[in-house]
């Protein structure tokens, strides 16, 4: 089967994908499925890296753009996809990867931080997909992906309250965009997860949570991004041709419900 097979050369946008975490490795992971791939990000010269980095291993063909968004300025939104369909298409995958939190206890939270965070986590990816979904309706259907959490199953595990507040939303709205998007051939799924091996948040702010996520564990193992990457492929291709407005929880066992 060519390289590009998998996904046709549709036209996929991934925002938050300029890091080194999940973002990227979705990026990746729908590149070298074949995917013209859009590189969201508000950091200018980690985009123009990441672009540089994907082009050079994209199958020929594939071609990987950056865009720099902020997801919380919806105007922003609307001109990049606007920029996309004319450069490349429609959108046919649309991945919410990015989001923003601020851990404080919920009685010091400052009105401005809850704004950010559910700008950022829920009035964003709701527009983005609002105008995505209308692309895909037109182009005969689509997919939509949101990167969530289980904070919303664990009230916030300490500390952020809001982010988890803001992740139920999202899933809330992956259950909407489903409903509504179902007839035009139109898809929309949760990927949820715990800790993440490969992301800051484990490697550089919170090593110290690693192995007491690791004994936690059934597996005694936790996911990779690269592991994240692949269940959103997963969803994202017809290989899911009937699975919307559910749920997958890649955490190695840590949050299964008894």
């Amino acid at each position: 089967m060519p390289a590009t097979a998998e996904f046709g050369h549709r036209v996929a946008l991934v925002t938050g994908a300029a890091g080194q975490g999940i973002g990227r490795a979705v990026a990746a992971r729908l590149v070298s499925g074949g995917a013209h791939t859009v590189v969201a990000d508000v950091h200018p010269a980690r985009i123009e890296r990441v672009v540089a980095e994907l082009s050079a291993q994209a199958p020929e063909g594939i071609r990987v753009l950056g865009k720099l968004l902020d997801v919380a300025d919806l105007a922003a939104i609307d001109t990049v996809a606007k920029e996309i369909a004319e450069e490349l298409g429609p959108i046919r995958v649309l991945v919410n990867n990015a989001a923003y939190n601020i851990m404080a206890p919920i009685w010091d939270y400052r009105p401005q931080d809850w704004a950010r965070v559910m700008d950022t986590n829920v009035t964003g990816p709701w527009y983005l997909s609002k105008v995505a979904m209308t692309q895909m309706r037109a182009a005969g259907g689509g997919v939509i992906v949101n990167i969530s959490t289980v904070a919303p199953d664990c009230g916030g595990m300490g500390l952020e309250g809001p982010y988890a507040v803001s992740k139920g939303g999202l899933n809330a709205l992956t259950r909407s965009c489903a409903h509504e998007g179902g007839p035009y051939g139109i898809r929309a799924n949760n990927v949820t997860m715990g800790l993440v091996l490969g992301t800051r948040y484990a490697d550089v702010h919170h090593p110290d949570l690693v192995a007491e996520a690791i004994a936690a564990s059934p597996m005694n193992a936790l996911p990779h991004a690269v592991d994240i990457a692949e269940a959103v492929a997963f969803l994202a291709s017809d290989r899911a041709r009937f699975i919307t407005g559910e749920t997958l929880n890649v955490a190695a066992g840590q949050f299964m419900r008894y």
